[in-house]
């Protein structure tokens, strides 16, 4: 029987699998000659020419093996080979040390951790003096301060701007990137945080920026999956600010089952980018040699070269103008396809095998959403949470359960006006009707956060459904300012009452504070802790101690 391929926006999603056209076809290779069995990291490559980069945990580094980074360079052979690497000791401390880049050929940009005695922290500036450098003076940023031990960050093009990335104010969670823009010689505005559309609770780490400043790539372990870091890109949406961003996309194939990181274009004429890897390394960072093509940064599916006798296969996240099927030697022929309003050309050498399974039958999902009270049918919205972390707004149920089937939902939120949203944290469990019912939004209303979880016997936050749900109660806030909230913790009645009490009063407290660290007044949030003395269920039955395990929402009042 014919082998068919079937295209079709409405299909069926079989395949979960997705790729950048721009990084078909691209050459990757490693820089032997610069590996070691240490940790490179952050490539930089200077006016004339050379490499410089950090190089954590080597025995000659001047705080020894456990010194995180110091800077070491590389000269390229006239060849195009490059040279065994040299320690820059001139722009290295017993700190972590990064080299961010050259304003010009004579001078350069350095972050070092500080040590307390001689180099405070921050960035600070050095003028070259034949092989060694001078130091200059530190740049002035404002209120720059970096809490972590992570710093990574990069001088733009044009040398105007400063990407970075560190634990810092107004952070999410962990690392964040943040901007800083030159005011004169040596004096830089304070960083400014790119906001929720770039930055997770996860880690977002070693940025990089276009030359236009109009898109960048970062490393980020906000994926779902378990993977190690993956580098991803997205573009800036308005010119006038720095936190209006697309939602972030992973950069195809060069993300490995190890750890990517400081990606970075050094050569857009030849369209030539460095980055890191821990993939085929010894557990730590190699730096690896890319071609950079053109972005086209519309996601396709790959399509297979090979399909068994008598099964049709679906492919994912491929939209045509109408649903066809086209058997293997009329694909053969195609040169492109139609993707949105754009034209992507897919390779028929490029084309390999992934998956190939048998089409299942659908799954006939519907969402009903009513009032709690009267039980009548709401409007409704639709914000999803995909596997990169990043959330996104579906424009109707087919959009979100397409989505959902190419496994890209870890959880969503429904929303009506007027009323308290509901978090979906476990959609995959949906196999046909689901009825939401909202709660009108009115003094005394209550709902259970029964998706935010803690680690038992602590007032630390368990898992990133946690987050999930905490981050659509500040988008509640954020959309209701007139809303002011009491949040109450309970427990079991295990233990000590005393102690249980000052449990559930630290769990709440937590949440409060998470609520203002996103900039929700301190005012608005009132909390207790009720210990074991409020139970809802019966505690001779762990069933009913979990029901009891809990934090709940009322609305306090409407001004």
């Amino acid at each position: 029987m014919m082998n068919k391929y079937i295209f079709g926006a409405s299909s069926f999603l079989l395949l979960a699998f997705s790729f950048s056209t721009s990084l078909i076809g691209q050459e990757i290779s490693s820089l032997t000659s610069i590996n070691t069995p240490y940790d490179e990291q952050h490539p930089v490559i200077s006016p004339n020419g050379e490499l410089f980069f950090s190089v954590g945990f080597h025995p000659e580094n001047l705080g020894g093996a456990t010194d995180f980074g110091d800077i070491w360079m590389a000269k390229q052979a006239t060849s195009g080979a490059w040279e065994k690497p040299m320690h820059v000791k001139s722009l290295s401390t017993s700190g972590n040390d990064v080299l961010l880049g050259f304003p010009d050929a004579l001078t350069a940009y350095v972050y070092h951790s500080g040590d307390g005695i001689k180099m405070r922290q921050g960035i600070h500036q050095y003028a070259r003096f034949g092989s060694e450098w001078n130091y200059v003076r530190p740049l002035e940023m404002g209120n720059f301060r970096n809490q972590g031990t992570h710093f990574s960050g990069r001088l733009s093009q044009d040398k105007k701007v400063i990407i970075m990335a560190m634990n810092s104010f107004g952070s999410y969670g962990n690392e964040d990137i943040y901007i800083s823009e030159e005011i004169r010689e040596g004096v830089w505005s304070s960083p400014i945080n790119l906001g929720s559309d770039v930055n997770t609770f996860s880690q977002e780490l070693t940025p990089s920026i276009s030359s236009d400043l109009k898109r960048i790539y970062f490393a980020s372990n906000s994926n779902i999956s378990g993977r190690g870091r993956d580098i991803y890109t997205a573009q800036r949406l308005d010119a006038d600010s720095w936190t209006s961003w697309s939602e972030p996309e992973p950069l195809g194939q060069i993300n490995t089952e190890g750890a990517e990181l400081s990606y970075v274009i050094f050569d857009q004429d030849k369209s030539l980018a460095f980055y890191t890897s821990t993939q085929n390394s010894e557990g730590f960072g190699d730096i690896l040699m890319i071609t950079h093509q053109q972005e086209n940064w519309e996601s396709v599916a790959k399509v297979l070269d090979k399909v068994d006798d008598g099964k049709d296969l679906k492919i994912n996240q491929l939209e045509v103008s109408n649903d066809s099927i086209i058997d293997k030697e009329s694909l053969s022929k195609a040169s492109t396809v139609v993707v949105g309003d754009t034209q992507a050309i897919i390779p028929v050498d490029s084309i390999k095998p992934v998956i190939v399974e048998e089409i299942k039958p659908e799954k006939q999902r519907f969402l009903k959403v009513i009032d709690q009270q009267t039980k009548e049918i709401l409007p409704f919205t639709l914000v999803y949470t995909n596997a990169q972390g990043f959330k996104k707004t579906a424009a109707n149920q087919e959009e979100l359960w397409a989505a959902l089937d190419a496994g890209q939902v870890v959880s969503f939120s429904v929303s009506s006006e007027n009323y308290i949203p509901s978090l979906v944290a476990d959609p995959n469990s949906i196999d046909n009707e689901l009825i939401i019912a909202l709660q009108p939004l009115a003094s005394g209303s209550t709902i259970v956060l029964d998706n935010i979880q803690f680690n038992r016997g602590t007032s630390d936050f368990a898992d990133a459904k946690s987050i999930s749900q905490l981050d659509e109660l500040v988008d509640f806030l954020r959309g209701n300012a007139n809303v002011r909230i009491r949040l109450e913790g309970h427990t079991d009645n295990v233990g000590d009452p005393q102690l249980n009490k000052e449990l559930s009063m630290q769990r709440a407290s937590k949440i409060r504070g998470y609520l203002t660290l996103k900039g929700i007044d301190f005012e608005r949030i009132r909390i207790a802790g009720w210990g074991g003395s409020r139970p809802v269920a019966d505690n001779a039955t762990e069933d009913g101690k979990a029901q009891n395990r809990r934090v709940e929402m009322i609305i306090d009042r409407l001004n």
